[in-house]
Formats: C-alpha cells, sequence, structure tokens
C-alpha cells in the first residue's frame, strides 16, 4: 500500500510543474511579440468571466454616482428647497406688511389732511354680488359703532366711497355712489359746472352718471367731479371721480357724461365715516365754530 502522504507531495509537483509550463509559454509568446495559441486560449476561456465583471463593475459605478456619492447633493438640495419656502413665505409676509403700512399711510395723511372732519376708522369684511344694489358691508370699532347713522358719508384716501345704508350692531352696510340708489350733489373741478352723480348700478363695472350738466359747459376729459356739500351728507371738496365719456343729449338742454369712481371698491381695505364737523380748519390751525 502507498504511503498517503505522497498524494499532497503528487499535487504539488505537478501544480509546481504546470505553473513552470505556463511560465515558460508566456515567455516564449512575449518575445515574438504577438499572443500566441496560449494566451488566445486563456483570453478566449476568460473572456465570458471579464465580461460579467465589467458588467457588473459599470452597474456598481452607476449605482455609486447616481445614489450613493449624489446623497450629499440630495440632501443638500432639499435643505435648500425648504430654505427658499421659507423664503418665498417671508417674502410674501413682508409683502403684505408693506402693503398694510402703505394703506395705514394712505389713512393717516387722510385723517390729518382733513382736522375739519371727525372721522371712525371702519374695515370692509364683504361685499355684495347684487347685479342690481351695489352695497359694501363694512365691520366697524365696537366702542364708537353706537355713533354711526344712516346717511353718514363712507371716504377712501382715493375718494368717496359711499354712505351709510344700515347699521347692525357691530357692522354697517354702506351704500356705493355706484348704487342706483345714490344721488350726490357735484361740482366739476375745473370748469365749476354743477350736477348730480348718480349711481348706474352697472354689473360689470363700478360706475355713475353725471345728471343736469348745462350743455353750455365745456368739460375736460378726466376732470375731476367733487362733493359741493349743498345736500348737506357730504362735506365739500371730497374727490369723487373723474369725468369721461363727455355726449350731448339732444332730447334736452344737458350734456351726457359718465363719472369713474377713483374708489375701487373690490381692493378696499379700511374706510372712514364722517361723523360730522369738527369745527376745525382742514388742517387743524384754527376754530372755525361748532362741531357737528
Amino acid at each position: 500500500m502507498r504511503s498517503t502522504s505522497e498524494s499532497p507531495r503528487r499535487a504539488v509537483v505537478v501544480g509546481c510543474i504546470l505553473f513552470l509550463l505556463t511560465c515558460t509559454l508566456l515567455f516564449l509568446e512575449r518575445r515574438h511579440g504577438e499572443p500566441g495559441p496560449a494566451t488566445r486560449m486563456l483570453s478566449s476561456s476568460l473572456r465570458p468571466v471579464h465580461e460579467v465583471a465589467t458588467h457588473w463593475g459599470r452597474r456598481s459605478r452607476t449605482f455609486w454616482l447616481d445614489y450613493v456619492a449624489l446623497w450629499d447633493v440630495r440632501q443638500d438640495n432639499i435643505a435648500l428647497e425648504a430654505r427658499l419656502a421659507a423664503l418665498e413665505a417671508q417674502s410674501t409676509r413682508v409683502a403684505e406688511l408693506e402693503a398694510a403700512n402703505t394703506r395705514l399711510q394712505s389713512m393717516l395723511e387722510l385723517s390729518d389732511g382733513r382736522k375739519d372732519l371727525r372721522l371712525l376708522p371702519g374695515r370692509v369684511v364683504a361685499r355684495s354680488n347684487s347685479p342690481f344694489f351695489r352695497v359694501l358691508k363694512l365691520e366697524l370699532a365696537f366702542q364708537d359703532a353706537s355713533r354711526v347713522e344712516p346717511g353718514m358719508p363712507v371716504i377712501a384716501p382715493s375718494g368717496v366711497v359711499g354712505q351709510i345704508r344700515l347699521v347692525q350692531g357691530e357692522r354697517a352696510e354702506v351704500l356705493l355712489i355706484t348704487d342706483p340708489r345714490s344721488a350726490i350733489d357735484v361740482v366739476l373741478e375745473q370748469s365749476k359746472a354743477r350736477g348730480v352723480a348718480v349711481g348706474t348700478g352697472e354689473l360689470k363695472r363700478y360706475a355713475a352718471r353725471l345728471q343736469y350738466l348745462d350743455r353750455a359747459v365745456k368739460t375736460v376729459d378726466g376732470e375731476r367731479v367733487l362733493t359741493t356739500g349743498d345736500d348737506q351728507k357730504f362735506p365739500r371738496g371730497l374727490a369723487l371721480g373723474v369725468i369721461e365719456d363727455v355726449g350731448v343729449d339732444e332730447a334736452g338742454p344737458f350734456q351726457r357724461a359718465s363719472v369713474r369712481p377713483l374708489v375701487d371698491p373690490s381692493a378696499l381695505e379700511e374706510v372712514f365715516v364722517v361723523l360730522g364737523q369738527s369745527g376745525l380748519s382742514d388742517d387743524g390751525g384754527r376754530f372755525r365754530g361748532r362741531a357737528k
């Protein structure tokens, strides 16, 4: 019986012989400068392994570049998007504050410029959608709401809004100058012609028409229409609108003209209710008489 120790020795010897033979063949082929049969056979046998290794190497590289290596980039993008959303929200808040500040500044300028009037601030909370009656609802200060009465004028920094129609608790309804039930004595700023501004009640626009305007009067397109104060409701000198679309009424002695209000009710946020005369001059520099 052969010794079992001879098997490992034989395997080592055979392995060494094969190794030396392979090295000799590779050395001889390298000397000729071109791949020989052994190299070609080795390359052919290893090609499937090489292709599989190349394929998975590319997949691994793609996975690394698209997912692992870009993980930090994606996290940065998420953080930047959150930061951008926060900045946009902050910008919106700043714009809203600036708009509110502009409106309040205009209200303050009106209050300072008309010291002859006792003014009560109100906030718009609702608008009527009626195609026949243009009514605006206001929310008034609670402690002063009891001082408001129907017929009191309502104004804004840009001009006349209308007059109080109804008071209910802390709220009041305002009849706009564009309502067909509204009629205000007015005078043209340059020509000094007088007339009555009556609301048209149109559905698609806020407008009024100027009635009883003498045909002999030469109006100017864009001329401002002011309150006269003769109706004992609206103080004198408040801007109501501007003249446009002037024509001649052939059936009567008057001209026809359209008045475009200076106030856009759809954009109103704050207004003043005119409670009455203060007894002071416009600038508050002197006393004129008893307050009303």
